[in-house]
C-alpha cells in the first residue's frame, strides 16, 4: 500500500563504487614489500605461498592467478601502475563473477619510513552489479572490509616473518 510497509533496507541504493583506504606499517624495506605485490616477481605473496600466476597479456600487462582454494575460478589482474618500491596498482576481476562484485581497482602506495620499514596504503575501489538494496550494500562493504584487512595482515606477516607464518595464521583462522 503505497510502500508504507516496505522495509527501508529493501530500497535500491545508488550505483556507485565503494572506496576504502587503509594503511599499515611494515617492518621491511619498501623494495621488499613491492616485490610481494608485483605479479611479475617470483617473490609475489601468493606465488610464494604456492599459487600459480601467469602473464596472459603484455598489452595491457595482465596476469591470471590460479588460487588453490578455488581452482575453477579465473582471477584476472591488469596492471595500471608499477613504480618499483613506490606504487603498484591493478584492476581485478573474477571469472565467473561471484555474487554482486563485478570488479575492483587496487592501488598501493609504499612510503619508506626507514631503510628497513615502510607504510603501505591501499585504496580499493570496488564495483558491484546495479540494483543493490541497502542490506546487500552493507553486506558487500562488510565482506570487502574483511578481505582488505585479511590481505594486509597476511602481507605484513609474510613480509616480516615469512610464508610459514602466514600458513600458520591461516590455520588458526580455519582457512587451511
Amino acid at each position: 500500500m503505497f510502500g508504507l510497509f516496505k522495509r527501508k533496507g529493501d530500497a535500491t541504493v545508488p550505483d556507485e563504487p565503494i572506496q576504502m583506504s587503509v594503511s599499515i606499517e611494515i617492518e621491511k624495506a619498501a623494495d621488499d614489500v613491492y616485490a610481494l605485490l608485483d605479479f611479475g616477481d617470483e617473490r609475489h605473496q601468493l606465488r610464494a605461498r604456492g599459487s600459480e600466476i601467469r602473464e596472459i597479456s603484455g598489452d595491457p600487462l595482465t596476469y591470471r592467478l590460479w588460487y588453490d582454494l578455488t581452482p575453477d575460478m579465473n582471477y584476472l589482474f591488469t596492471v595500471t601502475e608499477a613504480v618499483p618500491g613506490r606504487s603498484y596498482a591493478y584492476s581485478a576481476s573474477i571469472v565467473p563473477q561471484i555474487g554482486l562484485r563485478t570488479g575492483s581497482h587496487e592501488a598501493y602506495a609504499i612510503e619508506p619510513i626507514s631503510s628497513g620499514s615502510c607504510r603501505l596504503t591501499i585504496v580499493n575501489t570496488i564495483h558491484h552489479a546495479p540494483g543493490m538494496n541497502r542490506r546487500q550494500l552493507d553486506a558487500e562493504i562488510a565482506k570487502s572490509s574483511q578481505a582488505v584487512a585479511s590481505s594486509l595482515t597476511k602481507l605484513k606477516i609474510q613480509a616480516e616473518k615469512g610464508v610459514e607464518a602466514v600458513e600458520e595464521f591461516e590455520r588458526q583462522l580455519g582457512h587451511r
